[in-house]
């Protein structure tokens, strides 16, 4: 059985009346030392000149996920996970005992795994780049779990423009805008569905499924209705079994292979490494009867760029140069899942 140890994010939550009760101390962790991109051209101004984009150097992290620096009070910065597939923005125990901050009620933290309680602290002040979020109530996970100092949310990113360069290891953030014209970047649009946008026009080896971008997962994750569909299609790949941690510490078992094909309007990815699994998210998201899959950050960064524009509900591709074949475009995934 095949093992990976990357976190997986979607951390949704729901909130619950029950008061926390204080939590045990726990010595800070050491932060692992963060991998400088290389240089690069600037990138392309923002369209409104009175409202630039936060551009944010990009730090890797071991298990492929995205990080940004933030403050919290004017203190920091402190690397934290992009994860569009969590609703709240997460902070890691041992941060959120290091500033002290205070406790608030206990809210429902659902996982890959399932459910769990956990506390939440009040965050007066959370600052990335130019952005400023104010009066945040963040769940508290232990960092050796969610890997990094805390996971920034939709609760940071509402009405918000993420565009992640991976060419040049930029990222910015900015208000909602209309897509920049370049005839080489595709348009998928997406539907709103608890705050998640759920691409339109999107198929797994030819069968209607919806896709979620989730940044916060190191690794892509279908459903269970999604398998069984392939299986009776005779479209499956060869599969074999698999196990990932939560952020919350649970281990999550599946089967994982590499799909021929998932196509997002224009957009084909070809090879691409998937795990199946009865995932609590899909639940939530009332797609646990529907075909899904939570594309992770691993197909994403196939991409040169990828902007996720949460205002306007719509999704760029920009395809490297080589990645051109007729009217489509394609992406090969170059690893095999495990």
């Amino acid at each position: 059985m095949g093992r990976w140890r990357a976190a997986l994010g979607m951390a949704m939550v729901i909130a619950s009346p029950a008061l926390a009760s204080p939590a045990p101390m726990s010595p800070p962790p050491v932060s692992p030392p963060a991998i400088s991109p290389a240089p690069v051209a600037q990138d392309r101004p923002a369209l409104d000149p009175d409202d630039p984009p936060a551009v944010i150097r990009t730090v890797a992290s071991d298990d492929a996920r995205i990080t940004i620096p933030i403050q919290i009070d004017g203190r920091g910065p402190w690397n934290f996970v992009v994860d569009t597939g969590s609703q709240r923005t997460v902070i890691s125990r041992a941060l959120a005992e290091r500033l002290a901050l205070p406790l608030r009620e206990r809210v429902t933290v659902i996982s890959m795994t399932g459910r769990a309680e956990v506390d939440t602290v009040s965050v007066p002040r959370l600052v990335f780049g130019k952005t400023v979020v104010d009066d945040i109530e963040a769940p508290v996970l232990e960092g050796e779990h969610i890997g990094a100092a805390g996971l920034l949310g939709l609760d940071g990113l509402h009405a918000k423009r993420l565009l992640m360069n991976f060419r040049t290891g930029r990222m910015e953030i900015s208000s909602s805008q209309r897509s920049l014209r370049d005839p080489n970047v595709i348009v998928v649009e997406a539907r709103r569905r608890k705050g998640q946008l759920i691409l339109l026009d999107s198929d797994v080896n030819g069968m209607k499924v919806s896709i979620i971008l989730d940044t916060g997962t190191s690794i892509s994750v279908g459903n269970m209705a999604l398998m069984n569909r392939l299986l009776r299609k005779k479209k499956a790949p060869p599969l074999k079994l698999v196990s990932l941690t939560s952020v919350t510490g649970e281990t999550l078992f599946g089967q994982a292979g590499l799909i021929e094909r998932v196509r997002m309007g224009q957009v084909m990815l070809r090879a691409m490494p998937v795990m199946f699994a009865d995932a609590q998210p899909f639940a939530e998201l009332e797609l646990q009867d529907k075909p899904a899959l939570l594309l992770g950050i691993d197909a994403l960064k196939l991409f040169d760029r990828v902007a996720i524009d949460f205002g306007r509900g719509k999704v760029d591709f920009l395809l490297p140069d080589t990645g051109l074949l007729d009217q489509k475009r394609f992406a090969t995934a170059q690893r095999a899942a495990g």
